[in-house]
């Protein structure tokens, strides 16, 4: 399942709904867009590293009421940090 990244106003900051407009889930997930880590040492191998905190998990905006926490929220100071990473980034997740 694809996360999404939201802005604390819930605008869609990643993946960017216009690049995305049609593509599968499946392939965001087979293309590597999206990795999740559990320590700094895993982060050794992504270069040009933009490191945001995400202010809180989210469900999924498909499903807003579940209890399924797929998605998460950045304060505006982080989204506005992130967007300037560029629209074409990868996402990697470290659990802290």
């Amino acid at each position: 399942m694809t996360s999404f990244v939201m802005d604390s106003a819930g605008n869609q900051v990643w993946p960017d709904a216009e690049l995305v407009r049609g593509v599968s889930t499946q392939l965001v997930q087979e293309g590597n867009l999206q990795h999740y880590v559990r320590s700094e040492a895993d982060l050794a191998p992504y270069k040009n590293v933009t490191r945001v905190k995400a202010s809180r998990l989210r469900p999924t905006k498909f499903a807003p009421n579940s209890n399924y926490l797929t998605d998460v929220e950045l304060s505006a100071d982080a989204a506005q940090a992130f967007r300037s990473a560029g629209k074409a980034c990868r996402v990697v997740y470290l659990r802290d």
